[in-house]
């Protein structure tokens, strides 16, 4: 149908227009992160905080999210080739889930040891935890900000969205620590119901993220997608009968395809490829479909088809 040869080589070209200030600054967010998680590593142990420890978790597999997120620019700027026909879009995509895999395993462990906390609660450094979660704080916040120019892509956004998440939760981490220090040995357990917050939320937005992811690796439609709308609007257009073998899919987050036959009336080919030209504009605009493979057919020779294939079947 076309595929390898016509738009997928399209995304080539729109990888090598892409900011080439990306890289850079998905590496430096990638150094803040490590540094966060590193600093609250240290600190959780030191202070005995398991809301730090949580925090650091989170942040270590927000920074595998900037790295998969590195990898897959570079990875995009990769032509189209011969084996690989519809590109490298997916790259992201796969890691996500690995990603995204990780981040519930982390969220279920630290749940445990949220519970684990409150049957036995041990003394925290309320001034220590105060300290490394201020620290993660303004890491988080320029993390954020050195991405901020680049959300225009999806891939960078998501990333860029998780730093904001980060700085609430570390928000999280230094009003529990106010509240040990200023309300004493007697509300330990702060900290780990803090834990467990973060743990939920954590669970809750990795179970929501790995369902996009999968339902992207499955060929789903977007979740969003107007499937009775466009059949509709197609059927609308002038000498369009039916359309029928309709297939969309998301190629990557926010790429729509869409491949479909086109029943239409007797006419030539200079109607068909304008009748083409326009469907295809349609589609972009109203429906966001990235691509679109069309088949025309006459609807005569489907009809006889059909009647064919009842006569043999009547013998």
């Amino acid at each position: 149908m076309g595929h390898a040869g016509h738009a997928h080589s399209a995304e080539g070209k729109d990888a090598k227009g892409a900011s080439s200030q990306r890289g850079p600054r998905l590496l430096i967010a990638l150094a803040l992160n490590l540094g966060i998680t590193v600093a609250e590593v240290v600190g959780g142990l030191i202070s005995g905080s398991l809301t730090l420890l949580a925090d650091a978790a989170h942040n270590f597999s927000d920074a595998g999210s900037v790295l998969v997120s590195y990898i897959a620019w570079r990875i995009s700027l990769r032509a189209v080739d011969r084996r690989r026909t519809f590109g490298y879009a997916r790259a992201e995509t796969v890691g996500a889930v690995i990603n995204l895999t990780t981040l519930l395993v982390i969220g279920l462990y630290l749940l445990y040891e949220a519970a684990s906390r409150l049957i036995r609660p041990q003394e925290i450094a309320g001034k220590t935890m105060l300290m490394v979660g201020v620290i993660a704080l303004v890491e988080d916040l320029a993390a954020a900000w050195v991405l901020r120019k680049e959300t225009g892509s999806l891939n960078v956004k998501s990333t860029y969205l998780h730093m904001i998440a980060d700085a609430l939760t570390t928000v999280g981490v230094i009003l529990g620590a106010l509240v040990i220090m200023f309300w004493g040995s007697g509300v330990y357990w702060v900290d780990p119901v803090i834990t467990a917050a973060i743990s939920v939320y954590i669970f809750v937005h990795g179970y929501h993220e790995i369902k996009r992811a999968i339902a992207i690796l499955i060929d789903s439609a977007p979740p969003d997608f107007d499937y009775d709308g466009l059949v509709a609007e197609i059927k609308q257009m002038p000498s369009v009968d039916d359309i029928h073998h309709l297939h969309v899919w998301q190629r990557r987050e926010g790429a729509t395809a869409l491949e479909a036959h086109i029943a239409v009336s007797e006419m030539d080919l200079e109607r068909v490829t304008s009748l083409k030209a326009q469907m295809k504009d349609r589609l972009r605009e109203r429906f966001a479909v990235e691509h679109s493979t069309l088949e025309f057919e006459l609807t005569s020779a489907i009809q006889h088809g059909r009647n064919l294939l009842a006569k043999d079947e009547g013998h």
